[in-house]
């Protein structure tokens, strides 16, 4: 069936093709144009419009869901500064102990409590009145405890703002207990009741309108006893700044919408549609916290975008009517099709010329092209113009007078590069080799021992010392350039130490931490010795007292990671940059035995994905990351006479 399917196919494209070959490539690509251009001037016209009605709604929403964001972001700023501004008040540590004194004062047993009681009653509401210094848009500050009030002072002693009628009642309300729940958090209460509570004086009729109100609950810093909660009255029109650079835009009304309807109208439009009174919408609001709805008011179809204030029951709102934003829409569809029909026929015109000046040269172009990948290289393009064909042209042209050359070029500069960078690598391997294996006549140090072992008549700490040095030459003296195991390695830095140690009183400790067959994997020789001769000489000054050297190895997937810490007095992230530099520096490896010689090393015979990382803090010590391949079997890192093919890698991940 398939097969079936696939003969199909071929006679099917062989039918087409040889139907289209028929024409010439001139009327082809007339065609082909017109019938792009066709398609998309039916496609713009009949589809598109529908895609792009669809943007233009995406755009309102993402912009109407932006400017309430915007307004409800400046509305947060204002109410935080605010906010702030109440921070200086129970934030005074007097002020906290004139109200606990008070609350501890009352009722009073003696004259000077009721002075004492009197002189912080005064401080009190002397920070009350100074909260309001240059804030002209807060009406009233008060303070109420469990017991009383507190109003603004003035230095005079005379009293402003205003102040709480019934007290009793007022203990029941929202005001005063949902600051109490929020545990010292601000709380914005925009209800219409307040007007019935907060009154310039005793003897107003009516109370503060066009208000909204900070609550915070006030808490002793120790133990958190109620002190009572801060009020702040603030005008509404404190926010009137928060549509600054939104005035040209008059297709929709913004509002800040309360429990009890609009709070505030921003720029009002009376041609936009305005916000409705429904309780059932409001409700919905508060659910969802912030959103975009489309609904019908009045009979027509409006955009509703609207966001919560967090900390408060207020949203910012934004109505538009849809007809009046889509206005604009079908004016742009109308010249769109005019535009269209437009570019048809002047593109019928380009492509005819077009076509021509594309085809010709091309076809001509095409037939050298075939004569030279018959192998006849003395066919050449002839040139007739001035544009990218004919540049094309020329550099044909150049590339056949020049490919044989080239191509003999490329190979023989290929292989004589190949060949000078294995000798390189294998010269540098050689002198990085020479350089780290240290050549001790280790037979006359066991003569020496044996001699003093005879002076001494038994085994002393020089014979000590000596036989130990002597074994650490033996290591050196390993013939070849094979790696070693790892259980070598670590014996050979352990005989570093020991003879190091010989000339302390307190020892260098060395910790070994194994969690890899350290006889089963095998690594470069010197290349731990280095490494802690770095740590003894530079990190511990020589010294020895309290220092200690930590190795650690583990098999991470197809790596070993090998970690050499110390705890001596470490290295400046300056210090640490330079050394890394270094060890990428070529030229010294030659005129450096340690940790840069053991860098070239490791990247000439692995690979660049292997090598060393550092990381020091000063004061605290520095750790040496190298990173290998796990190799189970040893290997010569000098380069073979009969390995003619390039430099051996391995891949450290």
């Amino acid at each position: 069936m398939m097969q079936k399917l696939k003969e199909m196919k071929q006679r099917w494209d062989h039918s087409i093709k040889a139907v289209l070959r028929r024409v010439s490539i001139f009327r082809r690509l007339n065609l082909s144009f017109m019938l792009l251009i066709m398609t998309a001037a039916i496609f713009l016209t009949f589809f598109s419009f529908y895609k792009y009605s669809a943007e233009i709604r995406a755009n309102i929403d993402r912009y109407s869901s932006l400017l309430v964001q915007n307004v409800e972001l400046k509305i947060q700023d204002t109410m935080q500064e605010y906010e702030e501004s109440a921070l200086t008040f129970y934030d005074d540590s007097k002020v906290i102990r004139a109200l606990k004194e008070n609350a501890q004062l009352y009722p009073f047993k003696t004259e000077a409590d009721k002075n004492k009681y009197e002189e912080n009653r005064y401080f009190v509401e002397s920070r009350l009145y100074n909260m309001r210094y240059n804030q002209k848009y807060i009406v009233n500050v008060q303070f109420v405890t469990p017991r009383e009030q507190y109003y603004m002072v003035e230095p005079d002693g005379y009293r402003r703002g205003g102040c709480i009628r019934n007290l009793e009642e007022f203990y029941k309300t929202d005001i005063y207990l949902i600051p109490q729940e929020k545990k010292g958090y601000p709380v914005w209460f925009d209800m219409a009741e307040q007007t019935n509570i907060f009154y310039q004086n005793e003897q107003s009729i009516y109370g503060y309108p066009n208000i909204i109100t900070l609550g915070i609950g006030v808490y002793a810093p120790g133990n958190r006893e109620f002190l009572g909660v801060l009020l702040m009255n603030v005008n509404l029109n404190a926010f009137s700044g928060a549509m600054e650079g939104y005035e040209a835009y008059k297709d929709g009304n913004t509002f800040l919408i309360g429990e009890d309807g609009v709070l505030m109208w921003f720029n009002p439009s009376l041609t936009a549609p305005a916000f409705p009174k429904d309780d059932l919408l409001f409700q919905e609001m508060k659910q969802d916290g912030q959103g975009i709805r489309e609904k019908k008011i009045d009979g027509k179809k409006v955009i509703l975008a609207y966001e919560q204030i967090p900390n408060t029951g207020v949203f910012v709102a934004y109505i538009a009517e849809l007809a009046v934003l889509y206005r604009g829409t079908y004016r742009i569809r109308n010249l769109c099709i005019l535009v269209l029909l437009l570019i048809v026929v002047a593109c019928f015109i380009i492509s005819y010329y077009v076509t021509c000046s594309i085809s010709e040269p091309v076809s001509q172009l095409v037939r050298v092209m075939k004569k030279t990948g018959d192998g006849k290289w003395n066919a050449r393009y002839e040139n007739s113009g001035h544009d990218e064909i004919t540049i094309l042209g020329d550099r044909f042209n150049e590339m056949a007078d020049k490919t044989d050359q080239l191509i003999d070029q490329v190979y023989l500069s290929e292989i004589k590069r190949q060949k000078i960078s294995i000798s390189w690598a294998n010269a540098r391997l050689d002198a990085l080799l020479m350089q780290i294996n240290p050549h001790f006549l280790y037979n006359t140090l066991d003569i020496i021992r044996w001699e003093a072992m005879y002076e001494a008549e038994g085994e002393s700490a020089v014979t000590q010392m000596i036989e130990k040095f002597s074994r650490l030459c033996r290591m050196g003296m390993r013939t070849g350039g094979n790696t070693i195991t790892l259980k070598e390695g670590i014996e050979h830095a352990r005989t570093y130490l020991d003879v190091i140690n010989f000339r302390h009183r307190e020892k260098i400790q060395l910790e070994i931490d194994m969690q890899a067959d350290e006889e089963a994997i095998y690594i470069p020789q010197f290349m731990l010795q280095p490494i802690m001769e770095n740590a003894v000489v530079h990190a511990f000054d020589d010294g020895s007292s309290g220092y200690r050297i930590v190795i650690r190895a583990c098999i991470t997937g197809a790596d070993l990671q090998i970690t050499v810490r110390d705890n001596g007095k470490g290295m400046s992230r300056e210090e640490v940059d330079q050394l890394t530099a270094n060890m990428e520096r070529t030229d010294l490896a030659d005129e450096n035995i340690g940790l840069v010689n053991v860098y070239q090393r490791i990247r000439l015979f692995y690979g660049d994905a292997c090598g060393i990382g550092i990381t020091s803090r000063l004061g605290e010590g520095t750790e040496i990351r190298i990173t290998l391949p796990v190799r189970k079997h040893s290997e010569n890192m000098e380069k073979s006479k009969g390995e003619e093919d390039g430099i051996q890698s391995f891949n450290c991940r």
